[in-house]
């Protein structure tokens, strides 16, 4: 039987043979500088180590040191590299931290001290610092955000709190050699130790971060703050009045929820604010389906800490109350009839 060659094939077999051949016979070539890159990258790797000639500049490892002098500085978002003259170095960022606390004490600009701190955060972040002084910066942000209903960036604030300070005890409180590995940081010489918050203020915002997670119905969140919270034993005023929060929350206890609410400390009150509405719903619930006949308004507006008897009006058609009015002109609450309504909505 005739086979059939493929002279192209034969003729590639050929050459492959006679350059093995050449290669080996003139033995193994001095590696070039070219073909030892990857080695350097790969030994500077293993051993957790840049080569000195490698280090990377200022613009590599985004960290600068500036050199402007400017109070106040609007922020922009930073689209290219900044430059050491539009950067505050960190005393002109302290004083700058002080001149924005004093100017909103005064005139409680919220928009133009938000702008500020941003500025003041960008430039802490390009520069690489990490003192007590970020700590102060963050969460004076957080309580003016807070203070003014703007629970995203306020969270944004706390996370960046809790991700720079020591959690889980006064014990871990002590370890001075607790240090932060930055993990796109292959040489780790620039590990950084956390930071440390006083007692009260991490008393403070352990707090916003119990009641941040109610008011979130973040349950793993909530139950994670729970395991960090100080120990009532300690004197946490703070955390142990957000601790009743939850449980009154839970329970449904909206005596207690409303005057925890009144006594709250700090900002406290800011973040109960959000959970009043939830709180106030879940009460007319409770109250109309375990009091017969009737329910005065009265006892609706105080119960529940509305102003006055036309808001706790409003709050009562809004949660589809049936009204009756007795001889004397006075309008009550159903009870029964209002409960009934509340079962046929959750039916349909």
């Amino acid at each position: 039987r005739e086979m059939k060659v493929d002279v192209s094939f034969f003729f590639f077999l050929t050459d492959t043979f006679f350059f093995c051949q050449m290669r080996f016979s003139a033995g193994t070539p001095e590696p070039t500088e070219d073909d030892m890159i990857p080695n350097k990258l790969g030994s500077a790797l293993s051993s957790g180590r840049v080569n000195d000639d490698a280090k990377p500049s200022a613009a590599a490892s985004g960290k600068i040191v500036g050199k402007s002098t400017k109070l106040e500085k609007n922020y922009f978002r930073l689209t290219t590299f900044p430059k050491e003259k539009d950067v505050r170095p960190l005393p002109i960022l302290q004083k700058s931290l002080e001149l924005i606390k004093n100017r909103y004490i005064k005139e409680e600009d919220f928009e133009w001290a938000n702008d500020q701190l941003k500025a003041v955060r960008q430039d802490m972040t390009v520069q690489g610092i990490r003192t007590n002084f970020v700590l102060d910066v963050y969460e004076t942000h957080a309580r003016i955000l807070l203070e003014h209903g703007d629970l995203n960036e306020f969270n944004q604030c706390q996370s960046m709190v809790r991700s720079l300070t020591i959690h889980g005890g006064d014990d871990v409180l002590e370890k001075e050699d607790e240090k932060v590995v930055d993990p796109w940081n292959t040489s780790n010489q620039d590990e950084e130790k956390l930071l440390k918050q006083t007692e009260e203020h991490r008393d403070e915002f352990g707090a916003y971060q119990l009641l941040y997670s109610l008011v979130q119905n973040s349950w793993f969140d909530l139950t994670t703050a729970l395991g960090v919270a100080p120990p009532r034993s300690t004197g946490h005023v703070s955390c142990q009045h957000a601790v009743l929060v939850v449980k009154a929350v839970i329970h449904t206890d909206y005596h207690t929820f409303f005057r925890l609410y009144e006594s709250s400390p700090h900002l406290s009150a800011y973040l109960m604010d959000f959970l009043v509405k939830r709180v106030r719903n879940e009460a007319y619930d409770r109250i109309v389906a375990s009091y017969r006949p009737t329910m005065g308004i009265e006892y609706f507006r105080e119960a529940l800490k509305f102003p006055n008897l036309e808001e706790t009006r409003e709050f009562l058609k809004q949660s589809g109350a049936v009204f009756i009015r007795d001889r004397e002109s006075e309008f009550w609450i159903d009870c029964k009839a209002s409960h009934a309504k509340i079962g046929r909505k959750q039916s349909s």
